[in-house]
């Protein structure tokens, strides 16, 4: 909604909502308990003994496919925040589980999320949940404060093993010389704006790192690749751009997990077209 028709903030001040659209992002915000996080963190163990892969190769609506993660996507603390950024009618376009192990050089390439999210207009929010503690040793999200009011870059798809990005999505030339750390603490969690350039270094520490992305947008926006589905967390959809996501019943829900699949399978498959038109 227009910022000159926005209602009375829940839970941001009306600096901090100014900061936002002035800088592209806002952080450390209180979210989910550590003990959740904790938990989340052990049901993704679970999944990748059971399963043989780690729940980060689930490159789109990851938090479909467990409990723990889709109460997250509703988490009253988190929709609170997302509501004073962007209103009160909120879906979930997608979601990533970014688990960065020790050591291994995995990394995020200075990217804009609007360039593959294929979305108009241009008012998605990425929120970024700490399921462990994220500082830079270990390769927390970086930021180019300003960069979403600048133009929108050509990204080159490197396909880089090493690179977490599905298709390893990348800026050539960038300045990051006033680049900033978001470091949060296991529960909190970080916004920032889809145009916003980000990415993040190798963990240089023993320990994974995870987090989840979740990627909210008003109900008003429109998908400029084709008819596709998406997730009302909040609010109402009176505009009908959107198919509805399945709702888990459980974790791992066999009907969800295709969905997903399916959905990831098309994202990262080079002969469809991914890359929003740029403006």
């Amino acid at each position: 909604f227009p910022r000159s028709a926005a209602p009375m903030p829940k839970v941001l001040t009306e600096e901090q909502i100014a900061f936002y659209h002035d800088n592209g992002y806002l952080a450390p915000l209180d979210g989910v308990d550590s003990a959740e996080t904790a938990a989340m963190c052990d049901d993704l163990d679970a999944f990748e003994r059971d399963e043989g892969m780690r729940a980060s190769a689930i490159v789109v609506k990851g938090h479909l496919c467990f409990r723990r993660s889709f109460e997250f996507s509703r988490h009253p603390k988190i929709l609170d925040v997302v509501e004073d950024l962007i209103g009160p009618n909120i879906m979930a376009l997608s979601s990533r589980f970014w688990m960065k192990p020790g050591r291994d050089g995995s990394f995020v390439s200075w990217h804009q999320d609007s360039a593959y999210f294929g979305l108009d207009p241009h008012e998605l929010v990425t929120v970024w949940l700490a399921l462990t503690d994220s500082k830079p040793e270990n390769g927390c999200v970086r930021v180019i404060p300003g960069s979403h009011k600048g133009k929108s870059y050509s990204h080159v798809e490197t396909y880089d093993e090493k690179n977490l990005l599905a298709r390893g999505q990348s800026i050539d030339e960038i300045d990051d010389s006033d680049a900033v750390d978001l470091t949060l603490r296991a529960g909190q969690f970080s916004c920032h704006h889809e145009r916003i350039v980000h990415g993040s270094a190798a963990n240089d520490t023993a320990d994974m790192r995870v987090g989840l992305g979740i990627f909210y947008f008003p109900a008003h926006v429109k998908s400029t690749l084709g008819r596709r589905p998406a997730d009302l967390v909040r609010g109402v959809d009176d505009w009908g751009n959107w198919d509805a996501d399945p709702t888990p019943t459980e974790d791992r829900d066999a009907r969800v997990l295709a969905h997903v699949l399916e959905a990831g399978e098309r994202y990262t498959n080079p002969k469809y077209r991914q890359e929003a038109e740029t403006a």
